[in-house]
């Protein structure tokens, strides 16, 4: 049987590229890569699966070009990142020059519009993976390139683009391959155990909001017992504890309650967390999830102004998002608010609303990103025809280190002083510290979010790491 590895390759930062959004981690955290954990089930029925992941294990260049050449893989899968672009195609050069023949296929947020002009004359790539929920990958490895709907494909001279299949409102996926990824030193801030599993439920979002990638992949959901099969499977490796990468659960509600209430039957004794929306996550739906076991959910956030958050196309309201993080906080889930600062249309005015909120809102965590104009999103098409980024620019670090763009009204240096102190002004304050200490559960728990702290606060006024 023909060997392919899956590989998250090497870089000189904390790199998250999953999932066609690349960052650097902003506190300690590092995920399973859900792109790579999916593929390995549907790669699974017909190759020999093999997985390196260079960032959580830490490894170097040439301890992973080794292990390369010890494998002897046909292809290699590798993630690329808009964030560390430069790097990974440099790697992909060695691992040509060291493999030779060996197929090289390429997923990541950069390859999203434009991904032909990756393909080209002097690429290390053989072709671009753009949905890893299909069979396109199985039918591109055994040569039926006719198959194929949703890859950019270099066919000798010439680049085959891609078809695009219709969008469908399922997907099925063979159970994937948990264990490949259970040596690896995973963690999430969120998590209340070292050993966790991410599941994918449901795959893109339907929501239009005009800063994300995600509401261009479309969105569909695995049958409900497919996840229940995963979930046991994922008992049956001694891990309790969930990752659902849903971008909105719920989106599908009925879904979402079925899933729920099978959870609850099942008796999984499982501890889950998801990501949602304030104006989805209705109180029926909340209360079936907690009694499934979800202890934490992250909200997108965004912004404590009405008028960004209709700029943006958000849907909801500053008072719909307090109105969800206080029914979570009655019924006892925890909830994470990700808030975006810096967006074109931010003002003095709209982050003064924000940090307005953070004094006050019962959110029990926050994330705080700084814009970036991710490829093929409106916002970026907005940026640039407001001469805030050129059309070229594609360094999407979304944490902080670096400011990737002016809004109309703030300077970068503006931009960089509003992330601290939106940080200083949810984080570091006496009211905040006492509610989180008495909530800690255990030594784990506690040891986990004092890292976090550390880390995050390091980040936040030193900069890279």
């Amino acid at each position: 049987m023909k060997k392919v590895l899956l590989l998250n390759p090497p870089g000189k930062r904390l790199y998250i590229r999953d999932y066609f959004c690349s960052k650097v981690s902003q506190a300690d955290y590092l995920t399973q890569p859900v792109d790579l954990l999916m593929l390995s089930g549907i790669l699974s029925q017909s190759f020999e699966v093999h997985f390196i992941d260079a960032i959580a294990g830490k490894l170097t260049i040439e301890s992973v070009l080794r292990e390369i050449g010890r494998i002897e893989p046909f292809a290699v899968i590798s993630l690329f990142g808009a964030v560390s672009l430069a790097e990974d195609m440099d790697f992909a050069r060695r691992v040509r020059q060291a493999c030779g023949q060996v197929k090289i296929v390429g997923i990541g947020d950069a390859f999203r519009a434009g991904g032909e002009k990756y393909l080209g004359a002097g690429s290390p790539l053989d072709a671009l993976l753009l949905d890893f929920t299909g069979q396109d990958i199985v039918s591109y490895l055994n040569g039926d390139y006719g198959a194929v709907s949703d890859m950019i494909i270099r066919d000798g001279e010439s680049i085959l683009p891609a078809k695009m299949a219709p969008r469908s409102n399922f997907f099925n996926i063979p159970l994937p391959l948990h264990h490949l990824f259970a040596g690896y030193n995973y963690r999430h801030p969120f998590i209340r155990s070292k050993k966790f599993a991410t599941v994918l439920a449901d795959y893109g979002c339907p929501y239009p909001c005009s800063f994300c990638i995600m509401g261009t992949l479309g969105f569909k959901v695995r049958p409900v017992d497919q996840v229940i099969d995963e979930l046991k499977l994922v008992k049956s490796l001694g891990i309790n504890e969930v990752l659902f990468h849903t971008q909105t659960f719920g989106a599908n509600p009925a879904w979402a309650k079925e899933l729920c209430r099978k959870i609850a039957a099942e008796d999984m004794q499982i501890g889950w967390i998801c990501f949602s929306r304030v104006d989805v996550a209705d109180p029926e739906l909340l209360d079936v999830m907690k009694k499934a076991g979800c202890h934490t959910i992250i909200f997108g956030v965004e912004s404590g102004s009405d008028s960004i958050l209709k700029k943006y196309r958000k849907g909801y309201t500053g008072e719909q998002i307090v109105s969800a993080v206080d029914y979570c906080d009655k019924i006892g889930i925890e909830t994470v608010g990700t808030f975006i600062i810096g967006l074109p249309e931010e003002t003095h005015e709209t982050m003064a609303a924000t940090l307005r909120l953070l004094k006050t809102i019962k959110l029990d965590y926050a994330s705080f990103n700084v814009a970036v104009p991710r490829i093929g999103t409106v916002m970026r098409e907005d940026a640039v025809s407001l001469g805030m980024v050129d059309r070229s620019f594609d360094t999407m670090d979304q944490s902080g280190s670096d400011i990737a763009m002016r809004s109309r009204n703030l300077t970068k240096e503006e931009i960089a002083g509003y992330r601290r102190r939106a940080v200083s002004t949810f984080y570091f304050n006496a009211r905040y510290i006492l509610r989180r200490l008495m909530k800690v559960r255990s030594v784990y728990d506690f040891t986990r979010q004092l890292n976090q702290a550390v880390a995050l606060a390091v980040n936040t006024w030193f900069g890279k790491r």
